[in-house]
């Protein structure tokens, strides 16, 4: 391959190398030559918990995603463990023990030979938790060999490896478990400081959400701080002032708090213009099923997962913890997308890869004779039971 240096080219001379030449990566010179383009579907989180904070505050709550086939009653989607840390060098000893505690578990208990990352918010405490980790390996001989085999992971060919990252280099990877050491916490004299590095920097916004967004299962959340700790008010920039709300939010659906996390996110929102009007509430159709279901025993829900991606409702089987069934209305159904082929093809294809079986209902059927939808429903429901 030739390479080029600036001086070596001549006036004249093919100006896309010399453009090449003058941006930072090759993602600021695609920017510059291509029109940008939006994925509208989230493949990577396994449940909604793990995606609703940035879809709300960096995508507008435009991705499409698929709503939870079950309602993670056993297992939350987001742990938050909070400890007595103390800010000393930059780095907080006591969340790195509790990572260590967590990996030690993990390795234990797992089911699937989850992969793991760690990601904290400056490189101090990033070195921390590694020579915390080499010190527990000296004296514990199973960890030290549940290390040796993370550490040099393939799957398929793919490098799986445990990683410990801190929040400026982790663009690009993915493991099933991210575990978060938030590091912040009170000093020795018990002040806690409000320097946040490269989140309080323009553009800090950005690297929180590539952090956020790196789990495929499971997101385990470190802190020695409650939100209300962080005084951000006046942050000149927003990345602060959302790693506040984060911390708000995950605190939130840990605790199996369904209403609190959506008033986070609820106060995080864009304005709705140029958005759908589908805002959560059931159309008198959608009652009315629900009310016929409910009357045959079974236990519904309605209106699950976010504005672009509603399953008008779901028949919940409690034993097993998971949805029989999930109908969307056809008003349901247009207003989240005007496209026939994304609302026929790629939205249905999208949730049943997600494990949910889907049936298309319309108003009409539901006015004209309600009880044959609901047995139609009914009998789809059983089949997957």
């Amino acid at each position: 391959m030739k390479r080029y240096l600036a001086q070596d080219i001549d006036e004249g001379e093919d100006e896309s190398i010399q453009a090449a030449l003058e941006v930072d990566s090759l993602l600021d010179l695609a920017v510059a030559r291509y029109e940008s383009a939006n994925l509208n579907y989230h493949y990577r989180s396994r449940h909604e918990e793990l995606i609703s904070f940035s879809n709300t505050v960096f995508y507008s709550s435009n991705l499409q995603i698929a709503p939870n086939i079950s309602t993670n009653k056993k297992s939350r989607p987001i742990e938050r463990y909070k400890v007595n840390g103390t800010w000393i060098d930059r780095s907080n000893p006591k969340e790195a023990e509790k990572v260590v505690d967590l990996l030690r578990d993990i390795f234990k208990t797992r089911k699937n030979n989850e992969s793991i990352g760690i990601i904290t918010f400056n490189s101090e405490q990033q070195s921390c938790i590694a020579d915390r980790i080499d010190e527990v390996s000296k004296s514990d001989g199973e960890f030290r060999s549940f290390m040796a085999k993370e550490r040099y992971r393939q799957d398929n060919g793919e490098d799986t490896g445990i990683f410990i990252k801190n929040l400026e280099n982790v663009q690009g990877d993915e493991r099933d478990i991210i575990i978060f050491s938030i590091g912040y916490a009170p000093n020795e004299q018990g002040k806690l400081y409000t320097n946040f590095g490269s989140l309080s920097s323009e553009g800090g916004e950005n690297r929180l959400n590539v952090a956020i967004t790196r789990a495929k299962s499971k997101i385990i959340v470190v802190t020695s701080i409650e939100p209300e700790d962080l005084k951000v008010e006046t942050a000149k920039n927003s990345g602060p002032k959302l790693l506040r709300e984060y911390l708000a939010y995950v605190r939130a659906v840990s605790e199996g708090d369904v209403a609190h996390a959506r008033d986070v996110l609820r106060g995080l929102e864009h304005s709705d213009e140029g958005h759908s009007s589908n805002d959560g509430t059931p159309s008198p159709a959608v009652l009315e099923l629900k009310a016929g279901l409910e009357k045959k025993g079974y236990t519904v829900h309605t209106m699950l997962g976010n504005r672009n991606s509603r399953i008008s409702l779901a028949v919940y089987d409690e034993s097993t913890d998971r949805y029989l069934v999930g109908v969307e209305l056809e008003s349901d159904a247009f207003a989240s997308s005007k496209s026939e082929l994304e609302r026929d093809v790629y939205k249905p294809k999208f949730l049943e890869a997600r494990g949910w079986t889907i049936m298309r209902v319309w108003s009409r059927d539901i006015w004209l004779s309600p009880t044959k939808v609901v047995n139609s429903i009914i009998s789809v429901a059983e089949r997957n039971r």
